[in-house]
């Protein structure tokens, strides 16, 4: 066996392990945010200890989901201990608005940097993986997460942001069905944006989940052709 064909059967199998990793990563993720959203809301826990623990647990799950680049994991690694380290202060200061709006803010940030990292994959991957698959499913719950945290800032920061939403503890469950409502543009109308800011955020998040969806199925679709041109 010749030198080339060594450099490219290692090439290959570290392809092969770094798909199977980001493929890993990514579905850790995935499961820590459907506890984060679909399961935490609905359980009569006291919220605030437990909220905060799942984002730090989304945290740590988002930076290895982002593990594809050494640079961009480096960048979230570093933002990412300032954020757990923002949450667990909240937890000493669980009434402090301050704490929570500083809390919230860096972790939204760190929710806007993660979602672009994974969608950079996206558009970077050569061909469709299980691994791109699962980007744009994390990418798009992101979303919906950072509109929630988003939310909350607004009403922490503007109280009576929101009609029918009383901003505290136990109202985490509420800011999160509201963002999933806005960003699938289903609208119930239960619950409404009352400010003028409140207003332009909502309308934003409801553009950009559309736009999402568009986008990114579009480049997703675009490449699964083109490998398939290539195998014929």
């Amino acid at each position: 066996m010749t030198t080339e064909d060594n450099k490219l059967n290692r090439f290959i199998s570290e392809t092969h392990d770094r798909e199977k990793n980001l493929w890993r990563n990514n579905l850790i993720l995935l499961i820590t945010l459907i506890v984060l959203v679909f399961i935490v809301p609905v359980l009569p826990l006291k919220e605030h200890f437990l909220f905060r623990i799942v984002l730090s647990i989304v945290i740590l799950s988002g930076l290895f989901a982002a593990e594809f680049n050494k640079r961009i994991f480096g960048m979230l690694f570093s933002m990412g201990m300032v954020v757990i380290s923002s949450l667990i202060l909240s937890m000493f200061f669980p009434d402090s608005t301050k704490v929570s709006i500083v809390a919230f803010s860096l972790f939204t940030i760190f929710i806007v940097l993660v979602t672009l990292a994974l969608i950079f994959h996206i558009a970077k991957a050569s061909e469709v993986e299980r691994s791109t698959i699962l980007c744009a499913i994390n990418s798009y719950i992101l979303i919906g997460l950072a509109a929630t945290l988003l939310f909350i800032i607004l009403d922490l920061y503007t109280p009576q942001s929101f009609l029918n939403i009383e901003a505290g503890e136990g109202s985490f469950s509420s800011y999160l069905y509201f963002a999933y409502i806005t960003i699938t543009t289903l609208g119930y109308g239960d619950i409404l944006p009352e400010t003028p800011l409140a207003r332009s955020l909502s309308a934003f998040f409801a553009v950009l989940g559309q736009l999402y969806l568009v986008i990114v199925i579009a480049i997703i679709i675009g490449k699964y052709l083109n490998s398939k041109k290539i195998n014929l």
